[in-house]
């Protein structure tokens, strides 16, 4: 018998994959950059994928491999030319944000 949060996810899932594509990538674009949902549909659905997301390995263990893989793409980045330091931290501060931005949205539940 499955447990619960299994079958929670596969209904997710389900749910999910009978979106239209469009409205799953807005979707995954609103939770991402922190914007409130537009009706009561989206308000049921962006915690209920903020929450799947954040259960996904690479976003639990999110400081685990962040935190060294900065590390080294600065140092090739610092070998490379000053402009790929800046769209390297640029891209890490939008992954921080995203990871800050998930967590409020589960939370709106």
């Amino acid at each position: 018998m499955p447990s619960t949060s299994t079958a929670d996810t596969d209904a997710f899932t389900l749910r999910w994959n009978q979106l239209d594509r469009r409205e799953r990538k807005r979707l995954r674009r609103i939770a991402r950059l922190g914007r409130p949902a537009d009706g009561p549909e989206e308000t049921a659905r962006l915690p209920a994928y903020a929450k799947y997301q954040r259960r996904r390995p690479w976003m639990r263990a999110f400081w685990v491999w962040f935190l060294p893989g900065l590390v080294v793409t600065l140092g090739v980045a610092s070998q490379i030319h000053p402009l790929v330091i800046g769209i390297v931290l640029a891209l890490a501060a939008q992954a921080v944000f995203t990871r800050r931005n998930l967590r409020r949205a589960s939370l709106r539940a």
